[in-house]
C-alpha cells in the first residue's frame, strides 16, 4: 500500500479534494503548514526536497521509503500526475 503525504496551507487546500477522490488504495497524511503542531513535521519533508512551496505531495512505499514528489514549482496538472505516478508504481 502506498502513502501519499500531503503537505499544503489554507490557500492551497483543493489539494484536499484532489487527493481524496483518487481511486487508488492509500493511506493519506495531511500535514497543513498555517498549524504549528503540523508545520514542525512538515518541515523535514520539505526540506529533503528542496522546496518551500506548498502543495507538495510525496509518495512513499510500505517501507516509508519516499520514491517521488510534485509540488508546485513544477505546475503540474495534479490529479493526472498523482495517478500517473501511482500506477507507475504499483
Amino acid at each position: 500500500m502506498k502513502i501519499l503525504k500531503v503537505v499544503y496551507d489554507n490557500n492551497s487546500r483543493f489539494i484536499l479534494d484532489i487527493v481524496d477522490n483518487i481511486s487508488f488504495k492509500l493511506i493519506i497524511e495531511k500535514f497543513n503548514i498555517d498549524l504549528f503542531k503540523e508545520k514542525k513535521r512538515a518541515i523535514p519533508i520539505m526540506t529533503r526536497f528542496g522546496t518551500t512551496k506548498v502543495p507538495l505531495i510525496v509518495f512513499a512505499d510500505e517501507n516509508l521509503e519516499e520514491f517521488n514528489a510534485i509540488w508546485s514549482e513544477q505546475s503540474p496538472n495534479w490529479e493526472e500526475e498523482i495517478k500517473n505516478i501511482l500506477s507507475e508504481y504499483e
